[in-house]
């Protein structure tokens, strides 16, 4: 599910999933270039773990921050906000 509202001047969108979640412990390394939270050769999912790195650089770019909340075994939510220009969204 995505989530879209405006918030004290910024644009703020939320990504939701019902996924298995990401233990609190990987946090600090979700966001950092060529990190996974799952690093064993055989893991499930694939991937370079330069996704989230790019967005956070972009997102920074703009002037905005992202974050994530997860629970294991229920899923998470990755939100970044942007801050909007005076006249508010431009669309």
């Amino acid at each position: 599910m995505v989530r879209v509202e405006q918030d004290a001047g910024n644009l703020v969108v939320k990504v939701e999933d019902n996924g298995i979640g990401i233990p609190e412990s990987a946090f600090c390394d979700l966001f950092k270039p060529f990190t996974q939270v799952d690093s064993a050769s055989n893991r499930q999912y694939e991937g370079t773990g330069l996704g989230l790195a790019l967005v956070k650089k972009l997102i920074r770019m703009h002037g905005g921050n992202v974050w994530v909340e997860s629970e294991l075994g229920i899923g998470s939510r990755f939100s970044f906000n942007l801050p909007l220009p005076s006249e508010g969204v431009p669309f």
